[in-house]
């Protein structure tokens, strides 16, 4: 559990809603739903709910999209490495904010379908995330900040929210 685990609220998704977020936490890009407003929104019970996913090296952890989740922080040498995999409908809002398009992995018009990843692949999401909030196009910034910072009020200030400009029309409404 050192290596920073991920931890999910079962049943968090069960209201259908996305309870409010704030924007960043820490000096991160992430931003977090305060463990109050998960009980408060969510009826999300914190003592019976919320469990520690310990996900062996090879392992895979399958969740819906909607429950509460975590990274726990990685108090270990080591990097760990994760991959984020998402299966949607193609006709749905795929939450890239316009920045690329989603992957078609199949369809059932075609049975013989070939995955395209060239329109994916040959995309500089860095450069269309700094063209989309304004930011300086250093290739070797670290900051990072995108679109999806729009989505709830900025409440912790930080290196990677210094270009954007807040626009409280797109502010998530729980």
């Amino acid at each position: 559990m050192v290596n920073g685990c991920m931890q999910v609220a079962s049943g968090g998704h069960r209201k259908g809603i996305t309870a409010k977020h704030t924007c960043c936490a820490g000096g991160t890009w992430y931003v977090q739903l305060e463990e109050q407003d998960m009980v408060k929104e969510l009826g999300v019970d914190l003592l019976k709910d919320v469990t520690t996913c310990e996900v062996p090296y090879g392992g895979v952890l399958l969740m819906n999209n909607a429950i509460p989740h975590q990274s726990l922080e990685n108090r270990s040498e080591i990097i760990r490495w994760s991959l984020d995999l998402r299966w949607q409908r193609p006709d749905k809002d795929d939450g890239f904010y316009g920045l690329k398009k989603s992957v078609l992995m199949k369809t059932s018009k075609n049975p013989n379908y070939k995955i395209d990843w060239s329109e994916m692949a040959g995309i500089n999401r860095t450069k269309k995330q700094m063209d989309a909030t304004g930011e300086d196009n250093d290739e070797f910034s670290t900051e990072i900040s995108g679109p999806w910072m729009q989505r709830w009020e900025i409440v912790h200030h930080n290196r990677h929210t210094e270009t954007v400009k807040p626009d409280k029309s797109t502010w998530h409404k729980a």
